[in-house]
């Protein structure tokens, strides 16, 4: 009786195996998915795998990732591991579980991640830590820097990309061999850039709108002629744009919140951390229409509600009103809020409102005060998951998550929207960001021909 079992289950794992290889996945890795399986099973050892339900799944991922022992990449080569065990035996649970779900929340937002930097990175700390790393030798001079970019509301990516360029001025100047004025070192530093570092011109000009916002905001003093330094040279890039046929190809392969996402991002021209911030006031069903509040430029502005994400967005609300009372009857149920939100709001972060409509399975504890929170999903998930999507379906291009932004604008104007209105729904400051649809609509097929077709 036991050689039979035996048999049974030496079949059982090279079934396994042979599905592992079908997938592409390494050998190397093959010892450690059958020991997530184990793990796996053993943790429901009196129940048989095919009996096994979506809350045993449930209740075994949610302890993985709450693990604070465990790696990242242990946490999703079990979920993986896992999701192989369950296709091996052909179990509905397969299409009934969202992964990608839980691979998204295996990751953790980190300290330094734009959502909550500013908690854990008070001024006075930002720019002797980041000098530290740079060694230029002028902290407070960021300090001021970072002061006035709060005071004015930009954005936390604004902020730390003006202090990154902030520094690698500060360096140069300070190694500079012989003492100069201040135009010419910072001719020297662009004409670097663009000659020794070859940067692109957009690169270059943020180089130069961070020194001309130290020069004016910092100094006080306007900078003198700069006409002499080296222009790095302009490379316009056409943004990459999927068809019709290869946008229902992406979003017929994703399922559940990923699927989701990537509808927001393509039916509503979302960026990627407009989507992934979204809160629960910012859907409005009874005016169709979603309201973005932490734009690009901490800018808002609304898009239209697409009608066939409707009822699956209805149906993610609904689980994450169930998630927030299961946090609220342990006591939790705390969300992140900057400081600006609690002083104009009170207290709010244990509101339903507040709550984010794509939150992580995972539950955080703030580095500042140790308080347990549940923020959103990190967009590194969602990132993977299209990427990797893309290259299973053959489509030869680079699609990232911001791609299906590029296609929203593109497919609007071929379907004849104005270049004004497209502006707004894309949150564009400025018209001429707009217009590079311009190219990509201009030349799809059927509006352009080729001399040579006429031969």
């Amino acid at each position: 009786m036991s050689n039979n079992i035996d048999e049974r289950e030496k079949r059982f794992w090279n079934n396994y195996l042979s599905l592992l290889t079908q997938h592409q996945i390494e050998p190397e890795k093959f010892e450690w998915s059958v020991r997530h399986c184990e793990n796996y099973i053993r943790a429901f050892k009196d129940t048989r795998l095919k009996k096994h339900t979506k809350e045993n799944l449930t209740d075994y991922f949610s302890s993985l990732i709450n693990n604070q022992e465990r790696s990242y990449f242990y946490k999703v080569q079990a979920i993986v591991s896992i999701k192989f065990l369950f296709m091996s035996i052909h179990s509905p649970l397969l299409n009934e579980v969202d992964w990608a779900y839980w691979i998204m929340s295996c990751k953790s937002i980190e300290k330094s991640h734009p959502t909550n930097y500013r908690n854990n990175h008070p001024v006075s700390l930002y720019g002797k830590s980041e000098l530290d790393l740079t060694g230029s030798g002028n902290p407070d001079e960021v300090d001021k820097i970072v002061k006035i970019i709060r005071t004015k509301g930009y954005s936390t990516r604004t902020e730390k990309t003006y202090v990154h360029w902030l520094n690698r001025y500060f360096k140069f100047a300070k190694n500079l061999a012989l003492p100069v004025d201040q135009e010419d070192t910072i001719i020297r530093y662009l004409s670097y850039l663009a000659i020794d570092k070859q940067v692109s011109r957009a690169t270059q000009s943020l180089a130069l709108n961070t020194i001309s916002f130290y020069y004016k905001n910092i100094l006080k003093l306007e900078m003198g002629d700069l006409s002499e330094y080296v222009k790095s040279k302009r490379r316009e890039k056409l943004p990459v744009v999927l068809t019709h046929e290869e946008v229902s190809l992406m979003l017929n392969s994703l399922h559940g919140t990923s699927k989701l996402l990537v509808c927001l991002l393509y039916g509503c021209g979302l960026r990627l951390m407009e989507a992934i911030r979204l809160r629960v006031h910012d859907i409005d069903f009874g005016y169709q229409q979603i309201i973005i509040r932490d734009g690009k430029g901490n800018k808002e502005r609304i898009v239209p509600l697409p009608v066939k994400i409707v009822d699956p967005l209805k149906t993610q609300l609904a689980y994450v009103k169930t998630l927030h009372k299961e946090d609220l009857d342990k006591g939790l149920g705390s969300v992140y809020m900057s400081a600006e939100l609690i002083k104009k709001y009170g207290k709010s972060d244990k509101q339903w409102v507040w709550q984010y409509v794509f939150p992580s399975a995972k539950l955080s504890v703030d580095p500042k005060n140790d308080a347990i929170r549940r923020h959103h999903l990190h967009e590194t998930g969602l990132q993977t998951t299209v990427r990797n999507t893309a290259r299973k379906l053959n489509i030869a291009k680079r699609v990232s998550c911001h791609t299906f932004r590029h296609s929203f604008a593109t497919h609007h104007l071929e379907r004849g929207m104005d270049i004004r209105t497209l502006q707004q729904l894309l949150g564009h400051a400025d018209v001429s960001t707009t217009m590079i649809y311009t190219h990509t609509a201009n030349f799809t097929k059927g509006k352009t021909s080729s001399p040579l077709d006429f031969l």
